[in-house]
């Protein structure tokens, strides 16, 4: 059967919201993704070209000049507007979006053969004939019986998301009805810190932050207890728990991945990309409803997990969509699961282990 799905990715912190940029200069959402950089054609993105043979893609005839106009500012370099998509039902994670609103998507084709340089001199452009696929947040253009509005819906998103930061991982473009569908994935609380999801970066290299795991003192405290620990002369208590709570936590997510592959679950593995994100894996049900995703790890036979106060409070708000897997004698060959929802888990025993004391 003909798939009449068109799936694609883009660039890493290229499409994200609800972000707040502490960073010192730049590093703002770049809303693009090069589509023939690399030397390399098989590097090229030509799921992306597929669009071109769309209904999404607007007849030159019927462009409004001014629209044509509109793509091409804010650029740094002279470009041609080669194609330009125009998407009228919007979905997000499959999920219909209530909207009047249209996105927009445009490639551009550079055509400076010179660029100049800081310092005033001019050099051959590398990138000449390169094609980007542009994404704009802030693009409006209601006229000519268009409401175009990528940032509304972006809000709509947010919105949606219970006002956690997300980032936009790819989209899907079905052929026969002509939905869009944004797949999003949440990396961190409302004004999640940029600094924490992303690193400074340059090219077209990884831009993740995977190395970065800020680490409260309530999540220090709250780590698994009854693990066995060998002491040494280099690390302390503290040092040895955590760095074994951690490894049994990894194991334990990759066996709950490696479960739900299994399965035709399809998981994306969100903690991995985005340490911040309030849980680990995500999926789409047979429904079509995200379904979110928590691993709890230990050596021991005993259900025994705690969670931060962030995980708490996004378990309260995802209720219908929260799975908490708590996976027992991890480093066994054969590990035990067992899957707990919302209600199993506020049945069960809890206690308080520690405050938080500050100073005003």
């Amino acid at each position: 059967m003909k798939n009449n799905t068109i799936r694609f990715k883009i660039d890493e912190k290229s499409l994200f919201y609800g972000c707040k940029n502490d960073f010192t200069k730049g590093h703002t959402a770049t809303v693009s993704t090069p589509l023939n950089q690399s030397n390399n054609p098989q590097k090229w993105h030509n799921d992306v070209l597929e669009l071109i043979h769309t209904n999404a893609r607007l007849k030159e005839d019927k462009i409004p000049e001014r629209l044509i106009d509109l793509c091409q500012r804010n650029s740094k370099s002279e470009n041609i507007i080669q194609d330009i998509f125009v998407f009228n039902n919007i979905l997000v994670d499959g999920k219909k979006l209530d909207t009047s609103c249209q996105f927009i998507m445009y490639i551009k084709k550079e055509t400076a053969k010179y660029i100049k340089k800081l310092d005033g001199q001019t050099a051959k452009n590398t990138h000449l004939g390169r094609l980007k696929l542009h994404y704009p947040i802030s693009f409006i253009f209601k006229a000519d019986n268009y409401n175009i509005n990528n940032e509304e819906i972006l809000k709509l998103i947010l919105k949606i998301n219970k006002g956690y930061a997300f980032i936009v991982r790819g989209f899907e473009y079905n052929l026969d009805n002509n939905n869009l569908n944004i797949i999003t994935s949440i990396i961190g609380p409302e004004n999640a810190l940029l600094s924490t999801v992303f690193r400074v970066a340059k090219g077209t290299g990884k831009k993740l932050r995977t190395d970065f795991k800020a680490i409260s003192l309530e999540e220090l405290l709250a780590e698994n207890l009854n693990e066995e620990i060998s002491y040494n002369d280099n690390l302390d208590g503290y040092d040895l728990r955590n760095i074994t709570s951690k490894s049994n936590g990894k194991k334990g997510e990759e066996f709950i991945f490696s479960l739900l592959s299994s399965l035709n679950k399809k998981p994306y593995h969100t903690s991995v990309d985005f340490p911040s994100s309030p849980y680990d894996m995500e999926y789409l049900n047979s429904e079509g409803k995200k379904i979110y995703v928590e691993v709890k790890s230990t050596q021991g036979e005993k259900l025994f997990f705690r969670i931060s106060k962030y995980e708490f409070e996004f378990m309260n708000k995802y209720k219908e969509q929260y799975e908490l897997y708590m996976v027992t004698n991890v480093k066994d060959d054969f590990p035990q699961y067992i899957v707990l929802h919302y209600d199993d888990i506020v049945k069960l025993k809890k206690e308080v282990i520690n405050y938080q004391f500050t100073k005003y």
